[in-house]
């Protein structure tokens, strides 16, 4: 009887971000392992058309809710002996769905929630997510064979509203997979794309423009890093990554403005980057700065160790502990004063330390980030669900 992988999600949208790069990743599995990914995006968007499994587009799907009548017919065929159901994620459609399709077929369900089960991801629509709780994740949590987390802190953080559940909780960390080319290689190309940053020391930021994200305390800190003179002129902060509104993007370059910070000269928006574009921004990078209210993994900390690049993180950053005691970079508190430090230090720190750090970073993605690490261990954690059934 061969294994096979189900994973159920809301959207693989790119523009989502970690959760999406995360199902990518782990759905790369060699024969006889087979995975199948299903999401409740419409089919008209073409998305999952480069990733490495079969991939079910089960939408269009209605309301942020994520309703279709769609999982049971595309969950079908698959429900089969030998099969695990990964759930991925919360509150939406998708988790009850797959949930009550795999209960009726006797799949084993684990559910991924990706930082969602966060104390401060709770705060946020709590309402909605209350009523959720009680009426479907909550006994959806009951039943699952397992929940895997991507960190220790992770798992800690989400305990009090786990309470007892029957199913085994795993830390399965996230990878990355090596960069497409070199560092040298790719910075060179970054350099050759954008001739106005030649010789300026790059901080950047990766990742959704979002008030979890920490982007307005970023833009405030760097400002007031430079009013005191604390850094020289030629730092440029770099936000990439696509907004969560037009709206809010308007708001930070509204900031930018009412902090003195010229737009282009001293910050600039690139807006999103894929593929090797997204490499090329992070080869090109001094330093990646991340100071999120709450990341479970934070995928791009990994992808920038990968390029030996040193990481400024909140504490919020459930991977900013290993980060610190590696000496790959520096873990602060995620308020305005604490980014301020993270820079601060950052500057203060001498030219060997910097280059001390580049290489803790490239040996942690190594030694804990690596992409075939976590395949490994999550598909021991599948493997040992299966043969409990």
């Amino acid at each position: 009887m061969s294994l096979s992988i189900l994973h159920a999600i809301h959207s693989i949208d790119p523009a989502h971000g970690g959760t999406t790069e995360a199902v990518r990743l782990l759905a790369r599995t060699l024969e006889p392992v087979k995975s199948v990914v299903l999401s409740a995006d419409d089919p008209a968007c073409g998305w999952g058309k480069e990733w490495p499994c079969p991939v079910r587009l089960l939408g269009p799907a209605k309301t942020k809710f994520g309703w279709t009548r769609n999982w049971d017919a595309g969950l079908r065929d698959l429900l089969k002996p030998g099969a695990v159901l990964v759930v991925h994620g919360l509150w939406q459609y998708h988790v009850l769905a797959a949930f009550r399709a795999a209960r009726r077929a006797g799949v084993p369900v684990l559910i991924y929630p990706h930082g969602m089960l966060d104390p401060w991801a709770l705060r946020q629509s709590r309402w909605l997510k209350l009523v959720t709780w009680w009426a479907f994740n909550r006994k959806v949590f009951q039943e699952a064979a397992g929940v895997c987390f991507t960190t220790e802190d992770e798992r800690r953080l989400a305990a009090p509203k786990l309470g007892r559940i029957r199913g085994e909780p795993f830390i399965v960390p996230l990878g990355v997979e090596e960069p497409p080319d070199s560092p040298a290689v790719l910075q060179a190309e970054f350099d050759a794309a954008h001739a106005a940053l030649a010789g300026r020391r790059i901080f950047v930021f990766l990742g959704r423009l979002h008030p979890k994200k920490g982007c307005d305390m970023l833009l405030e800190a760097f400002a007031r890093w430079r009013a005191i003179g604390d850094t020289d002129r030629s730092v440029h902060l770099r936000l990439v990554g696509p907004p969560h509104s037009p709206q809010y993007q308007c708001e930070l370059e509204q900031q930018c403005r009412a902090l003195g910070l010229q737009i282009e000269q001293d910050v600039s928006f690139a807006g999103n980057a894929a593929g090797r574009d997204k490499w090329r921004e992070l080869a090109a990078a001094e330093v990646l700065v991340l100071p999120s209210h709450q990341e479970n993994f934070g995928i791009v900390v990994a992808e920038a160790l990968a390029c030996s690049v040193p990481v400024l993180l909140s504490d919020k950053v459930n991977t900013a502990p290993a980060v610190a005691a590696n000496g790959a970079g520096v873990m602060a508190d995620d308020t305005v004063e604490g980014t301020l430090r993270l820079l601060q230090i950052w500057q203060r720190m001498s030219t060997a330390e910097k280059a001390a750090a580049r290489v803790s970073a490239r040996r942690l993605y190594k030694e804990q980030f690596g992409v075939e690490q976590a395949r490994r261990r999550f598909l021991e954690v599948v493997e040992a669900t299966a043969a409990r059934v």
